[in-house]
This record gives structure tokens, sequence and C-alpha cells, in this order.
């Protein structure tokens, strides 16, 4: 989901150019030496727990720009609204929605409302349809080690449109490693320390515990085109391995 940007100083030549440019998500402001740009996603991610599977939601937002601040409404009168924290990125705000406050009850269906506020002080809107389609829970098969190549296997998941397979550090604090999307037909992935996908400077170190996390996602019904961009649900499986 792309932003809308307008200028708070020039709220009437901002909703005027709206009905214009709606579709191609580009900023009518012509004075703007730079043209602010963001995308971001609203999604609906499971987690298990010993009274069952709960849900959630996350919200990613990335922008072309330094974010001052942001946040999402929800559907409904009065919306609930979500804080966005800023990242180690300055271009990029995040929501994670708290593990006491998931619950066996889907988020709100309906379009979920995102603003975001640059350091200049303009501030881009965008809305983000969430629906009711989930997925069954993913579960990790199994991990094993050869030669050092770390392989994590699992079942296909019905209705996935992708996977990703992630390493975290032991206290989950951080992503070391991540695929790419992987094709909905996948079922299993390899990688090792040789291998594109970790993060600057990281290497792993044998003996040491860490996360693999294996996630499948589904997009938002009807989209065709960049559907990274565009997920409805998330759901996920972790396992403590030791690096070998």
């Amino acid at each position: 989901m792309y932003f809308q940007m307008k200028n708070l100083k020039k709220w009437l030549a901002g909703a005027l150019c709206l009905s214009v440019v709606s579709v191609s998500m580009v900023s009518c402001i012509k004075d703007t030496p730079m043209q602010l740009q963001a995308v971001g996603d609203v999604i609906v991610q499971d987690m298990k727990t010993d009274a069952g599977i709960k849900y959630g939601l996350i919200v990613y937002v990335t922008a072309n720009f330094d974010i001052k601040s942001g946040k999402v409404t929800g559907p409904g009168t009065p919306g609930k609204v979500y804080q966005l924290t800023a990242t180690a990125d300055k271009g990029q705000f995040v929501y994670y929605m708290p593990a006491a406050e998931y619950t066996s009850e889907m988020p709100a269906k309906g379009e979920y409302t995102m603003e975001v506020t640059a350091t200049t002080g303009e501030t881009l809107y965008g809305k983000d349809a969430v629906g009711d389609e989930k997925l069954t829970p993913i579960t990790i098969k199994a991990t094993s080690f050869d030669a050092h190549v770390l392989k994590t296997t699992w079942d296909k998941v019905t209705g996935a449109d992708a996977y990703i397979v992630r390493l975290y550090s032991e206290n989950k604090e951080k992503v070391i490693f991540s695929s790419t999307y992987l094709s909905a037909d996948a079922v299993n992935f390899e990688f090792s320390a040789t291998s594109s996908g970790w993060a600057t400077g990281i290497s792993p170190v044998t003996n040491t515990n860490y996360v693999v996390e294996l996630v499948a996602v589904k997009a938002e019904t009807g989209v065709t085109v960049d559907k990274g961009n565009n997920l409805q649900f998330a759901t996920v499986d972790s396992k403590t391995i030791k690096w070998e």
C-alpha cells in the first residue's frame, strides 16, 4: 500500500489533488525538492499459546525520508489507534502488537488509516484494507545440519503465497539472517555461513544458540502485483537451534 502525501500548510491544494493521483500515489506539491514517498502494510499474524492460536497486528512503514512520527487508526468510530515506533533506520517505523494483546478473535476487518509525518513537517496518509482471511498455523517439521549447512523443512500451508526463513539471535532481539520470499511450493530451505542474506558483518558462531523462524504469508485478496507490500496474514513458528 502506497501513501498519498499532503502538505499541512497546503491542505486545500493537497485535497484537490487527491482525486487526480489516487492511483499513481505521487506528490501534489510542486515546490517540494524531493518527492516524498512511503510504503506501508498492516498484517495479521498468529501466535501459538497454551490457550490456543491467537491473533495480533504488525505494521511496517518504509519511506524515502526521515520519519518523525507515525500512527495507524483502525476501522470503526472511534477507531483504535496504534502508535508506530522508530527503528535503527530513520526511514522505517513499525508497530508490533504486544503478546499480551493478542486475542482469540481476528483483528477488526476494514480499512486502517496510516499516517506518517516527516521531520520536515509534511504528512503522508494512506489506507490499507485488512480482511478476515487467515492461514492454518505453520509448523517447523525438522531442522538439521549437514556440513555446516542448516536445513529447515515444513509441510505446505494451503493458501500460502510464499515462505520466509529467518535466523535470530538467541534472545530473538535481532534478525541476523533472512531468506528472500520462497516459492509457494517450497517445503524446505538450506543456508550456510556463506549464503546471501546475512546482516552486514554477521556470521554464525559454532556451538552458539540461535532461533530459526519460519513464516508463511498470504497476500491480500485480489492483489496480483507487488504482493510483498500487500500482505493480509502471516503464520509463524520458531525453534531454538545450536549452530554446527
